[in-house]
């Protein structure tokens, strides 16, 4: 049965829209603008890929972006989109994480350093923050922290920013557990 050339029309727009968006994704895979120097030449080994270590302690952590360095190096890139311009301790902690889970799995060397690449939610351009990842020790700290405090042995203590108090879902539990908060 033959298109009318409404049909044919139609069909040749949803082609043209399917293939436009398939090129802005294939576009925003490959563009390397937003790189820093150091990763300019390096290759791209991880997305969204998934890491498991089970010992001393489970961690399980996904990456971002994963770029080796012509050096072999890895290093590590989060994508946040919010509207402060800046990384946060919790992306240090993230990326320390995917570090450590990274390397226990696959015994591949990565760099000390990472990258918090920020989009703003209103839209415009991307920014990259280079931030200092934690050593083993601390992230083991940090994960010990999280069991105790888990387990009732550890009290946590409120953050610095009432902000992220309103976005989290134990902020009725911190309010009554936690001294010093109403």
């Amino acid at each position: 049965m033959p298109f009318s050339e409404l049909g044919v029309f139609a069909l040749v727009v949803v082609v043209l829209f399917a293939l436009a968006r398939w090129l802005r994704r294939i576009r925003i895979y490959f563009d390397r603008s937003w790189l820093p120097p150091d990763l300019q030449d390096a290759e791209l080994v991880y997305v969204e890929r998934l890491f498991r270590v089970t010992e001393p302690f489970p961690i399980v952590a996904r990456l971002d972006r994963g770029y080796r360095g012509p050096n072999g190096v890895i290093a590590l890139v989060e994508l946040k989109t919010r509207r402060a311009n800046r990384p946060y301790l919790s992306d240090v902690i993230e990326l320390s994480a995917q570090r450590f889970a990274l390397q226990a799995q696959t015994g591949q060397r990565v760099a000390d350093y990472g990258y918090v690449l920020i989009r703003r939610s209103e839209g415009g351009a991307r920014v990259l923050h280079r931030v200092n990842l934690l050593s083993t020790e601390q992230v083991f700290a940090v994960a010990l922290r999280r069991e105790a405090i888990l387990e009732g042995r550890a009290i946590p203590r409120c953050t610095l920013s009432k902000g992220l108090c309103a976005r989290c879902a134990f902020e009725q539990q911190c309010k009554q557990t936690v001294d010093g908060r109403a």
